[in-house]
């Protein structure tokens, strides 16, 4: 079926997508400038981080937190970075010692200054910068599944009271289960959904999809991050207002909307 729109220099098929661009970039934009705070509901998964905290400083046990194979600064990296800058200040007040193992890809490397300086600052800024020590954030591997048996490695001998597991791929099945067999309350997310269904089993706690960028966003204190999240929900009522509207025209019988999908 013939496009409703053609616009010389675009793409058959993208006009109504440049539109939609150009909208989500106004509202960004205007998110941007105006200084009121976004409100973001608090995720469930969050409430269990205390709780493992507490329980890792009860029992005198170590805090292992993965934020995934992160070998880029990607949305999901920094919403895993997010969440580990609040876990390492709780570790910090508590006194527990906090683990991260990185790797998984050599691109790791780079990551892994940046997170050694979020938890670095959060002994500083607890006043114990003296118990710091990169020992604590181990480059394991380059490759995903000899970080995966390293990491594995770590929990055997360490057995932490807590593991926190955030954009987990292919390797989070055998991580979570480790973890759990060893006793610790286990909290994931996986950025990789055909993982869901096995980590939902192996977890004590699972923040599922989205779920994890928004806990991000929610502990985060940039307020970019939340102002994303609000930009992601105005741009899901716009879909499904879309589909429904698509619906009653398609049934009309009338093409008008579905030509102008086609554009």
């Amino acid at each position: 079926m013939p496009a409703l729109f053609t616009v010389p220099g675009i793409v058959s098929g993208r006009f109504l997508g440049l539109i939609l661009n150009i909208l989500i970039f106004i509202v960004v934009w205007i998110f941007i400038r105006n200084p009121k705070p976004v409100h973001i509901r608090r995720v469930p998964g969050l409430d269990a981080i205390d709780e493992a905290v507490g329980r890792c400083a009860e029992m005198g046990k170590p805090f292992v937190f993965s934020p995934g194979i992160a070998s880029s600064f990607g949305y999901w990296t920094v919403a895993a970075l997010s969440v580990m800058g609040h876990v390492a200040k709780l570790c910090v007040r508590s006194g527990t010692r906090f683990i991260v193992p990185l790797g998984g890809a050599d691109g790791v490397a780079i990551v892994r200054e940046v997170a050694a300086d979020i938890v670095k600052s959060a002994y500083t800024l607890e006043g114990r910068p003296e118990d710091f020590t990169m020992d604590d954030l181990p480059f394991l591997s380059g490759q995903q599944f000899a970080y995966a048996g390293g990491f594995v490695g770590i929990l055997q001998r360490v057995r932490p009271g807590a593991t926190i597991l955030l954009g987990g791929m292919a390797e989070a099945m055998s991580i979570c289960e480790v973890s759990n067999a060893v006793g610790a309350i286990t909290i994931s997310a996986g950025s990789y959904i055909s993982n869901l269904a096995v980590l939902a089993c192996a977890s004590d706690y699972i923040l599922i999809g989205e779920e994890e960028p928004a806990a991000g966003a929610y502990l985060s204190d940039n307020p970019r991050q939340r102002y994303s999240i609000r930009v992601q929900d105005y741009s899901k009522w716009i879909i499904i207002a879309m589909v429904i509207i698509g619906i009653i025209f398609v049934n009309m019988g009338n093409p008008f909307f579905k030509n102008l999908l086609a554009t």
